[in-house]
């Protein structure tokens, strides 16, 4: 206990702790003690989630997805809960003997990112929890959880996987000839079936989620929960894609879905889906998208022919000092005007027609002649070009992710094999 006893957030929630003992029982369903919160709901592996772990966890859950927090909707999802503790509990498990540590650094971060989200301070935030009558420390435990095995992906299975431009190649040929076709913006969550005794509870599962997802709960908060997938830490989003992409058993569902419907739970060889059709879309090959950096150089209203003409010269004498887009943001504080940096990503076309003139032909790191712009020159720089809409960088990570995924997949089913793990809620 020493090694916590400096950390704030787990003295509040300590003191949080003894005070919710009294007041749990009250809120369970059936008879229940203090004592009751700290029995264990599972063991894994020797070690306990109590089941004051699993009512914390379980009420965190129903806060961020949005359903009514009734000791109904809290009984209801506590099974899926459960299930989930148990996976990253494993996850942790693995962590240690890997000896793979989370700074904690990063994890205040995400704190304070998950409060500014919610436009709070983290203290803020963490008052909210309380409220709720939620332990502060259930919801670091769960980003811990969350972003270790994160970590040990990221050390054990990403370096083993390389993409090829064999492999690029072949889907730019896909998306070339499907020149027009549908596209689908889809979120998943996936539920994976281990053994075949598993199947029925897996499945009641999905059909529990299904119920929730009709009650009014947040489909990328039950994905973050819930899903097995390596979409689940963005919601569960596939991004764009086309029906082929999918397995097979999923083809069909989707072809059938319309617009913010969502289907499931769907039976694949590796277990449950349950799809969330967020939109379509016309496949476009249009034209080349720039990422955009720039100088500006401004002249005042009042400003004749010649100071023009100075400034002019001074963009001229600025653009040949850039020497690609490496340095170029330190060159922009130095010899820049208000509003030079990043442009960000833009496609040509839509662009000023002499803005597009300057840049369609650049070479990546190469500068524009100063272009004119109302009061101002500006001179532009490509740091990088995407033609007819084909990113081969992107298309060789969404590969390698769905790589990451299966294999991702198969760790946590040889975890789940390996363990002894004994339900006792």
């Amino acid at each position: 206990m020493k090694r916590f006893a400096r950390n704030p957030v787990f003295k509040v929630a300590t003191v949080l702790a003894l005070a919710l003992l009294i007041i749990l029982p009250a809120r369970l369903s059936g008879p229940a003690s203090a004592q009751d919160t700290l029995r264990a709901a599972a063991v894994v592996n020797d070690e306990v989630i109590s089941m004051l772990d699993l009512i914390m966890r379980t009420r965190l859950v129903v806060l961020a997805s949005g359903l009514e927090r009734t000791p109904e909707a809290e009984q209801r999802m506590r099974g899926q809960v459960l299930r989930s503790l148990i996976d990253e509990r494993l996850q942790l498990q693995e962590a240690t003997r890997l000896d793979i540590k989370l700074d904690p650094q990063q994890l205040d971060g995400a704190l304070e990112q998950i409060a500014q989200q919610n436009n709070m301070t983290r203290q803020q935030f963490e008052q909210v929890l309380v409220r709720q009558q939620i332990l502060p420390q259930t919801l670091r435990d769960q980003i811990n959880g969350s972003l270790t095995w994160r970590s040990v992906l990221a050390i054990r299975l990403r370096p083993t996987i390389e993409i090829s431009d064999e492999e690029v190649d072949e889907v730019i040929g896909r998306i070339k000839q499907n020149h027009g076709a549908t596209q689908l913006r889809l979120s998943e969550i996936f539920l994976p079936v281990d053994s075949p005794d598993q199947e029925d509870v897996v499945r009641e599962t999905g059909v529990r989620m299904m119920e929730q997802l009709g009650a009014g709960a947040d489909f990328n908060a039950l994905a973050r929960q819930f899903s097995s997938s390596a979409t689940a830490s963005v919601g569960g989003d596939l991004g764009w894609i086309q029906a082929e992409q999918l397995p097979d058993e999923l083809i069909e569902v989707v072809n059938q879905m319309s617009e913010s419907q969502v289907s499931g739970p769907v039976r694949t060889f590796g277990g449950f889906y349950i799809l969330f059709l967020r939109g379509t879309r016309q496949v476009s090959m249009g034209a080349a998208t720039l990422d955009l950096k720039q100088l500006l150089f401004d002249y005042p209203a009042s400003a004749g022919e010649s100071e023009i003409a100075a400034v002019r010269g001074q963009a001229a004498q600025a653009a040949g000092q850039v020497a690609g887009c490496e340095n170029f943001d330190a060159l922009a504080q130095e010899i820049g005007g208000p509003g030079s940096g990043d442009v960000g990503k833009l496609k040509l076309t839509d662009l000023p027609e002499a803005t597009q003139g300057a840049v369609a032909n650049l070479a990546v790191g190469q500068a524009s002649q100063p272009v004119e712009i109302p009061g101002g020159f500006a001179v532009l720089v490509v740091c990088d070009r995407v033609d007819d809409g084909v990113d081969r960088e992107q298309i060789r990570e969404s590969l390698a992710n769905q790589r990451l995924d299966i294999q991702a997949r198969r760790y946590m089913r040889d975890l789940r094999r390996a363990a002894n793990v004994d339900i006792r809620s």
